[in-house]
C-alpha cells in the first residue's frame, strides 16, 4: 500500500486507496472507477473494480485478512451485442470505453435472472461511443452480474446539449444512482442529465411499439448550468431516500452559489406509460422564459440541447404561451397579488424573452408567427401606455369614474371577458388583465362613448371639450405606442428583413392576416374622431358670442395639438390598410383599397386645411411634407405667405426677415421634392392669375421649362418662356406653331400665332451663323401656307357678313346664313347639316380644318348678295378649294388623302350648272355660248390654268382632270372622305355623296358633259394664252382676286398669296 500512501493528500478513504492501488504500476489495467458494495460482516466489504475496457472484478476486503478477488467478469461481448456491435478480439480495447458505473439494488423483476444461491450485483454503466462513429453520445447500460452477465436495458443519449464538452469524456462525466432509485444522475461538464431507469414493462402498447421498432427511448432531461468560472461545478454526489415521502437526489456544488439539490419526485401517471414519458416544447420554453432570465440564476435554461423539437411544435408552443400571456392565464405570472402596472410589465418582459429565446435558437418560423408575437407585444405596450393615463386620471379624480372606465363600461359584453378572479368587480382592471388579446376594440368604443348633444349649455360644452381631450389622449396612446413599438422592436421579433417605416410595413403583405392597427372599424372610427376634433376646435375658435375662459382655452389648444398627431396616425393606418387590401386575392378587397385611397386623399387635404385654420399651420405644413401632398402643401405655403404679410405689416424689418424665411423654404422644396412640387406650385400661381411670377424665378428655370413643355394647356406661356427664359427662338417658333395647330380654336389668334412663329423662325435664322439655310426657307413657306388657309376663311367670312347685318344674335346669324347660302343643299339633308355646322364656325370665328374648308367652299351658294360682292368671290370658290388642298399638302396624310378631295371639288363644280341648255349640240347659238362663258366650270378651269403661270416654280400645279369620268369617286375614295366625319353621320353623308356621283354620271350621259368639258378646256387654254400676251382689264378680272382689287395696275408677283396676309 506504499503507492497508495504516497498519493495526493486529497485522496482519503479505503475506496480511493484501493482505486489508487489498482491504478498503480503493479496492476496494469485502466480502472474506470471503484465502488463499495454490500458488507456481510463487521470489518468486511465487497469492492467492485471496473476497468474502461469492460473487465469487472469483485474483491472481498477485510480489515485483518486483506483482499481476495471473488469474481471477475468480462462484459465486452455483452456490451457490443446489446449496443449493436460485432465485438472481436482485434477491436476489443478500442471499440468501447466504460467511463463510470454505479451500484443499484436488485428489483423484483430481476429475481428470476439470479442463479439460486448465487450472489449477484446490479450495475448501471456509462459507456463512451466508438471512436470510429464520430458521434457525440454516451450509452447507459443496466446489467446484472451473477454467474453470468445479464444486460437488462440499454439506451443512447446525444450530448448536443453540452457543446463545450471536451473529447476526453472520462474526467468530465460522473454517474450517480441512488441505491433504490429509478433515476440516474449523470454529471456531464456543466450539465446534469436525468435519465429514467424504469422499463416500459409488458403492456400491450409497449409490446406493439417494440415489435414495430418504434419504442421511444427512456425519458431523459438535462439541467445545464451557466458557463464561466463563476458557475463552475466543483463537485457532485448522490443522496438516497431517507424515508417515506422523501426522494433520491443529486447534490451539486456550484462556485459562488452553494449546494444545489436536484430531487426527483414521483408524478401522477397519465394512464399511458409511453405518453407519460414525454416532455413538450411548451414546458421547455416556459422554463427558459420564466426562470432562465432571472438574475443570479445559475441554471442555463436557454441552451440549444433542450429545444430539439420541430419548427411546428415550437410555433404552436410559442403562440400558446403568447395567448396565455395576453389572457393572463399563465401560471407563472400572478394576476391578483401584484399591481396592474407590475403585471403588465412582467407580461411584456416574458413576451420579449420569448422572442429573444426563439431568435437565439434560430428556428425557422413562419412570418405570420413572428407577426402575431409582435402584435401581442404591441398590445401590451399600448395597454401600458393606457394604464399610465388611467393611473394619472385616477389620482386626479379621486373616487370618481374616469373616462376610460366609462368607455369600458359602455363596451358590448362580447368584447369583454368575464373572469372568476375579478373579486373586486373592477372592470378596468379586468379589461387590462384578460382582454389584452383583443384590446383593439377599445379604439372604436372611445369615439362611441362620447356623448354628443346639440344645443348644450356652456357647462355641458366644457364637459364635452374635456371628454374629447381625454378620448384623443387615449386613442393616441394606443395607436402611437403601437406603431412606435413596431418600428423600434421589429428586429427583436425576427423581422429584421422587413421594410418597416414609421411602424408601417412598406411591402410584402402577402400571406399576412389583417393588421390590428388598421382594421376596418378601427380605421373608420379613428377618422371620425379626428373630424370631431377638428370641427369642435373650429367651432370654439370661431365663437364670437362669448369669450373663452382659461380652462376652455387650454382644452381647445390641446385638441388642436392632438389633431395634428391624430392626422399623422390616421395616415399611417391608411397606408397600412390600403397596402394590405391591395395584396389580397379577392377583387372586392382590391377595389376597396383603390376607393379608400381616392377618398382618403381628398379628405386628408381638407383635414390639413382645417388643421391650418385652428392655429396649427406649421404642423399642417410638416404633415403635408411628410405625405408629399404637393397640392395641399402649396395652398398651405400660400396661406403662410399671406399670414406673414398680414402679421408683419407694422413690424418693419421683421417683414423682410419672415418673407425671406418663407422664400427660403419654397426654394428648399424645389430641391427636396423636385418636379412634383414645381408642377403644383406653378399651376397654383397660374390659377391665381400670377403667371408672371414664372418669368421672374430664373433660378428655377429648368423646372419652369419642363413644366410648361409637358402641359399643352400652358402653351401660350411656353413660347414666352422659350423666348425670354431660354433665349431659344427656334423652340419658341415650334411652341407657337404647335399652339396654333393643336391648341387654338380662334381664327384671329391662330393667325397671330402663325405670324409670331414666322417671326421667331426668322429671328432664330438671324442669330445662327449659317446663312441661306434651305431648311429656313422651307419652314417659312410652310408657315405662310398655313396663314393663307386662314386668309381663305377670312374671304368667306367677308362674303357672308353683309347678309347677316340684321341678326340680333349669333343664332339668328346662323339661321340667316343657312337660309341664304344653303339653297344648293336643300335636297341633301346630311350635307345641309354639314354646311350649317360650318357656317356656325365661320360666324363664331373658329378655325376650320382643310376638309371642312373644302366642304364650305364647294357647298355654299351665292344667295342674294350685291353684284359687286359676287365679283370678288362667286366663281372662284372651287378654285380656292383646290388651292386650299395644295396649301395643306405638306401637313396632311399625302396623296391618298388629297386626291379624293380634289375629285370631290371637281365633281361638285361639274354638277353645279345645268348642261342641258341645248338639246342639239350642233345647233348651239351665240346665246348659249355666252351662258357657257359664265358657268363655274369655265371660271375654275381658267383660274387653275392661269395659276400654273403665276405660281412659284416650286409649287405644284393645281389638279385639272382630263375627263369628267376621272372625278367619279370609287369606294376607297368614299372611305377616305368619310373618315373625317363623325361616326354617327357617315352613313347619311355616304348616301348624299353617292347621289352626287349619280348626278355626275347623268350629266355625262344626258347632258353631253364630255363634249362641253373638252370645249371649255380649249376655251380656257386660249383665254389664258391670250391674257399672258395681251393682258387687258377684262381678262385680268379672271386673275386671282385675292391679290388685289385692281390687278390692272399691278405686276403679277411670284408670291401673290402673301398679299393675303
Amino acid at each position: 500500500m506504499a503507492n497508495f500512501l504516497r498519493n495526493s493528500s486529497s485522496s482519503s478513504g479505503i475506496l480511493n486507496g484501493i482505486k489508487s492501488v489498482f491504478s498503480g504500476g503493479c496492476w496494469r489495467k485502466d480502472v474506470a472507477t471503484v465502488k463499495a458494495a454490500r458488507s456481510h460482516q463487521r470489518g468486511q466489504r465487497d469492492i467492485i473494480v471496473g476497468t474502461t475496457t469492460g473487465v469487472f472484478e469483485i474483491w472481498d476486503t477485510h480489515w485483518s485478512n486483506g483482499s481476495i478477488m471473488k469474481k471477475q467478469f468480462d462484459i465486452r461481448q455483452d456490451l457490443c451485442r446489446c449496443l449493436g456491435r460485432n465485438h472481436t478480439e482485434a477491436a476489443g480495447d478500442a471499440d468501447l470505453k466504460i467511463i463510470d458505473f454505479a451500484l443499484m439494488s436488485c428489483g423484483d423483476n430481476e429475481q428470476g435472472l439470479q442463479d439460486s444461491g448465487a450472489e449477484s450485483w446490479r450495475l448501471c454503466l456509462v459507456v463512451a461511443p466508438s471512436r470510429e462513429t464520430g458521434r457525440r453520445c454516451i450509452s447507459v447500460v443496466q446489467l446484472l452480474l451473477s454467474e453470468e452477465v445479464h444486460v437488462l436495458a440499454a439506451s443512447s443519449i446525444d450530448l448536443n446539449f453540452a457543446p463545450t464538452l471536451s473529447s476526453d469524456l472520462q474526467p468530465n462525466i460522473k454517474l450517480h444512482v441512488a441505491t433504490v432509485s429509478q433515476t440516474a444522475f449523470i454529471v456531464i461538464g456543466q450539465s446534469v442529465l436525468l435519465l429514467s431507469l424504469v422499463s416500459y414493462g409488458d403492456s400491450p402498447t409497449s409490446q406493439l411499439l417494440l415489435d414495430s421498432d418504434r419504442l421511444p427511448s427512456p425519458f431523459n432531461d438535462h439541467i445545464t448550468f451557466r458557463a464561466g468560472a463563476d458557475y463552475k461545478l466543483l463537485g457532485s454526489g448522490c443522496e438516497d431516500e431517507q424515508g417515506e415521502g422523501s426522494s433520491s437526489a443529486c447534490l451539486v456544488m456550484v462556485r459562488n452559489f452553494g449546494v444545489i439539490r436536484i430531487a426527483v419526485r414521483s408524478r401522477q401517471s397519465a394512464g399511458n406509460e409511453i405518453e407519460d414519458a414525454q416532455i413538450t416544447a411548451k414546458t421547455k420554453i416556459e422554463q427558459a422564459v420564466f426562470y432562465g432570465t432571472r438574475p443570479g440564476n445559475p441554471l442555463d435554461l436557454t441552451d440549444k440541447g433542450g429545444f430539439d423539437f420541430s419548427s411546428q411544435e415550437i410555433e404552436e408552443a410559442a403562440l400558446e404561451i403568447c395567448g396565455e400571456l395576453l389572457r393572463s392565464t399563465s401560471h407563472y405570472i400572478p394576476s391578483t397579488s401584484v399591481s396592474l402596472d407590475q403585471n403588465l410589465r412582467l407580461r411584456a418582459k416574458a413576451l420579449d424573452d420569448l422572442a429573444s429565446l426563439l431568435l437565439q435558437h434560430k428556428k425557422p418560423l413562419r412570418r405570420q408567427t413572428w407577426y402575431e408575437l409582435l402584435w401581442g407585444a404591441e398590445k401590451l405596450a399600448a395597454q401600458r401606455a393606457l394604464w399610465k393615463l388611467e393611473d394619472k386620471a385616477r389620482r386626479a379624480m379621486g373616487q370618481g369614474n374616469t373616462f376610460l372606465a366609462h368607455v369600458i363600461g359602455s363596451m358590448n359584453e362580447k368584447f369583454k371577458t368575464k373572469s372568476e378572479y375579478q373579486e373586486d368587480k373592477d372592470n378596468v382592471r379586468g379589461w387590462f388583465l384578460f382582454d389584452t388579446f383583443r384590446m383593439e376594440h377599445i379604439i372604436p368604443w372611445i369615439f362611441k362613448a362620447l356623448k354628443l348633444q346639440k344645443g348644450i349649455s356652456t357647462k355641458q360644452g366644457r364637459r364635452v371639450l374635456e371628454e374629447i381631450v381625454q378620448a384623443s389622449e387615449l386613442s393616441l396612446a394606443v395607436l402611437e405606442t403601437a406603431f412606435r413599438f413596431r418600428d423600434e422592436h421589429a428586429r427583436q421579433y425576427g423581422l429584421e428583413d422587413e421594410h418597416i417605416e414609421d411602424g408601417v410595413l412598406t411591402s410584402g403583405y402577402d400571406g399576412l392576416s389583417e393588421f390590428w392597427t388598421s382594421q376596418g372599424i378601427v380605421y373608420l372610427e379613428t377618422g371620425h374622431l379626428l373630424d370631431l376634433e377638428l370641427d369642435t376646435c373650429r367651432a370654439w375658435t370661431q365663437q364670437t358670442t362669448t369669450s373663452l375662459d382659461l380652462r376652455e382655452q387650454q382644452f381647445v389648444r390641446q385638441i388642436a395639438e392632438n389633431s395634428a398627431r391624430q392626422l399623422r396616425v390616421l395616415s399611417l393606418m391608411h397606408y397600412e390598410r390600403v397596402r394590405w387590401l391591395s395584396s389580397q386575392e379577392d377583387p372586392k378587397s382590391v377595389d376597396e383599397g383603390i376607393e379608400l385611397e381616392q377618398t382618403h386623399t381628398k379628405q386628408r387635404r381638407w383635414q390639413l386645411f382645417k388643421l391650418a385654420g385652428i392655429g396649427q399651420l406649421e404642423d399642417a405644413i410638416s404633415l403635408a411634407e411628410k405625405f408629399r401632398d404637393m397640392s395641399a402643401l402649396v395652398e398651405l405655403i400660400i396661406e403662410l405667405q399671406d399670414q406673414t404679410m398680414a402679421d408683419s405689416e407694422p413690424a418693419g424689418n421683421v417683414t423682410n426677415y419672415e418673407s425671406e424665411q418663407v422664400s427660403r423654404r419654397i426654394s428648399t422644396y424645389f430641391e427636396k421634392f423636385g418636379e412634383p412640387w414645381a408642377d403644383a406650385f406653378f399651376s397654383r400661381q397660374i390659377s391665381m392669375g400670377q403667371s408672371e411670377i414664372l418669368f421672374t424665378m430664373r433660378r428655377f428655370q429648368p423646372f419652369i421649362n419642363r413644366f410648361l413643355h409637358k402641359n399643352p394647356s400652358y402653351a401660350r406661356l411656353c413660347w414666352i418662356n422659350d423666348a425670354i427664359g431660354e433665349d431659344d427662338y427656334e423652340a419658341a417658333a415650334r411652341s407657337l406653331e404647335t399652339l396654333a395647330l393643336e391648341g387654338e380654336s380662334d381664327l384671329w389668334c391662330h393667325r397671330v400665332e402663325l405670324s409670331l412663329s414666322k417671326l421667331a423662325t426668322l429671328a432664330a435664322w438671324e442669330e445662327s451663323s449659317a446663312t441661306g439655310k434651305p431648311i429656313i426657307g422651307i419652314e417659312i413657306k410652310r408657315l405662310e401656307d398655313l396663314a393663307e388657309l386662314d386668309a381663305v376663311q377670312e374671304v368667306v367670312y367677308a362674303y357672308i357678313m353683309p347678309a347677316l347685318q340684321g341678326a340680333i344674335d349669333q343664332k339668328a346669324e346662323t339661321e340667316l346664313a343657312i337660309d341664304q347660302f344653303g339653297k344648293l343643299v336643300n335636297d341633301t339633308p346630311s350635307l345641309h347639316e354639314v354646311l350649317s355646322f360650318l357656317l356656325t364656325k365661320v360666324i363664331s370665328r373658329q378655325i376650320l380644318r382643310v376638309d371642312q374648308l373644302v366642304d364650305l367652299l364647294t357647298l355654299i351658294d351665292g344667295g342674294q348678295v350685291s353684284e359687286e360682292t359676287q365679283n370678288e368671290f362667286i366663281g372662284k370658290e372651287f378654285y380656292l378649294a383646290l388651292r386650299v388642298i395644295r396649301l395643306n399638302s405638306s401637313t396632311q396624310e399625302g396623296p391618298l388623302y388629297h386626291v379624293p378631295l380634289q375629285k370631290l371639288v371637281w365633281r361638285r363644280c361639274m354638277i353645279r350648272d345645268d348642261w342641258q341648255l341645248e338639246r342639239n349640240v350642233d345647233n348651239a347659238d351665240l346665246e348659249s355660248e355666252d351662258h357657257i362663258h359664265c358657268v363655274s366650270l369655265l371660271r375654275t378651269l381658267t383660274l387653275c390654268l392661269r395659276d400654273k403661270h403665276c405660281a412659284d416654280a416650286d409649287s405644284r400645279p393645281l389638279y385639272v382632270p382630263s375627263s369628267p369620268l376621272d372625278v367619279v369617286l370609287n369606294e376607297s375614295d368614299l372611305e377616305s372622305i368619310l373618315s373625317s366625319y363623325p361616326q354617327e353621320q357617315r352613313s347619311r353623308i355616304c348616301r348624299d355623296l353617292s347621289r352626287e356621283n349619280d348626278i355626275l354620271r347623268q350629266r355625262i350621259e344626258e347632258g353631253k358633259l364630255e363634249f362641253w368639258y373638252r370645249k371649255l378646256l380649249i376655251s380656257a387654254e386660249e383665254a389664258v394664252t391670250s391674257s399672258a400676251t395681251h393682258p387687258t382689264g377684262a381678262m385680268m378680272q379672271f386673275s386671282d382676286g385675292l391679290q388685289a382689287h385692281h390687278l390692272e395696275t399691278e405686276t403679277p408677283s411670284t408670291r401673290a398669296q402673301l398679299s393675303w396676309l
